[in-house]
C-alpha cells in the first residue's frame, strides 16, 4: 500500500532567507516607485501650467494683446481712476479697485462658471474648485493656488537688469523682447507655518482679493535674499520637482526647469525697461 509522500514544511532558516529576498527586492522597487509617483505628479503640473498658458493666449487675443501682471494700485490705475484693462467700471461704488491679477483675470478662460466682473469671480469657493492652479507635488495645506506669477519690473542700471520695489502692470505682450525665455509662472514655495494662507484666505478675502497674493514684484522673491517675512522672502519652489520646477514663460510655452534657473532675476526680466 502507497502512503502519501510526508509533507515537507519550511524551516526557519528557508523562511528567514525569502523574507530577506521580500525585503531586498522592496528597497529595490519603492525608490523606483516613489520616482515614478513623482514624475507623474511634475507631468500633472506641467499640464496645468500649459493650461494656464493657453488661457493666457485666448486672454491676449480677448484685450488688445495684454496680459495681467501685478496688482498693484497706485502705479496701475488709468488716469480717470480706473483700473487698466482687463477690469469692470459700473460706478464708483461698483469697480475694480486695482488691476486684476492673473489667477482671477484667467479662471474664465478655464472655467465656464467664472466670470471676472464682480469679487468673488461668480463661483465664490476661494479657488477650491480651481484644480488647474493645483501643484500635486506641493505638500497639502489651506493653498488653492499653488503658482505664483511675475510682477516684476525692472529698469537698466549700469547695463544690469535689476528690479525696483514698483509692481509692473499689464502690459501688451508684444513689449516682450524675448518672450520665450521669460518666466511668467512658476511652482509656488511651500507654507508649513501657515503664516501665508492665514493671511491669503482672511475671512474678509473675497477671490479677487485672495488672488493678489499670488504676484510677485520683489526681487527677494525670486532669490530669496531677504529675511523670511512672508512678504519678502523666497516665493518660488526652486526644488519643486527634483533639482527644479516648472514655469510657464510669456510667450505660453510651459517646461521642466533647473532651479537656479528659477531663482535667477534674469529669467524674470522681460526686457519691457521704462
Amino acid at each position: 500500500m502507497l502512503r502519501p509522500r510526508d509533507r515537507h514544511a519550511f524551516t526557519l532558516i528557508e523562511l528567514l532567507v525569502v523574507i530577506a529576498i521580500i525585503a531586498l527586492l522592496i528597497g529595490i522597487l519603492l525608490p523606483s516607485l516613489g520616482k515614478a509617483r513623482e514624475a507623474g505628479r511634475a507631468v500633472k503640473c506641467l499640464s496645468n501650467q500649459r493650461q494656464i498658458g493657453v488661457a493666457l493666449g485666448l486672454y491676449a487675443e480677448s484685450y488688445k494683446e495684454y496680459i495681467p501682471r501685478e496688482s498693484g494700485v497706485s502705479e496701475t490705475l488709468a488716469p480717470n481712476g480706473q483700473a487698466q484693462v482687463p477690469a469692470w467700471y459700473v460706478n464708483a461704488n461698483n469697480r475694480a479697485l486695482f488691476n486684476i491679477t492673473w489667477a482671477f483675470n484667467l479662471r474664465p478662460f478655464l472655467d465656464s462658471r467664472a466670470i471676472a466682473s464682480r469679487g468673488d469671480g461668480g463661483v465664490d469657493d476661494n479657488y477650491a474648485n480651481a484644480d488647474y492652479y493645483r501643484d500635486p507635488s506641493r505638500p497639502k495645506d489651506p493653498h488653492n493656488i499653488h503658482y505664483v506669477n511675475n510682477g516684476l519690473a525692472f529698469r537698466l542700471v549700469g547695463g544690469v537688469p535689476t528690479a525696483t520695489d514698483i509692481s509692473k502692470p499689464p502690459t501688451p505682450i508684444f513689449r516682450y523682447t524675448r518672450p520665450s525665455v521669460t518666466a511668467y509662472l512658476t511652482c509656488f514655495t511651500d507654507d508649513p507655518s501657515g503664516v501665508r494662507w492665514g493671511n491669503n484666505y482672511n475671512a474678509g478675502n473675497d477671490e479677487l482679493r485672495i488672488s493678489i497674493f499670488y504676484d510677485m514684484w520683489r526681487i527677494s522673491s525670486v532669490n530669496g535674499t531677504a529675511s523670511s517675512d512672508p512678504t519678502t522672502a523666497q516665493r518660488v519652489a526652486v526644488k519643486r520637482h527634483g533639482n527644479g520646477a516648472n514655469i510657464l514663460y510669456m510667450d505660453t510655452h510651459a517646461s521642466a526647469t533647473p532651479g537656479t534657473v528659477v531663482a535667477n532675476p534674469a529669467t524674470w526680466d522681460d526686457g519691457d525697461y521704462k
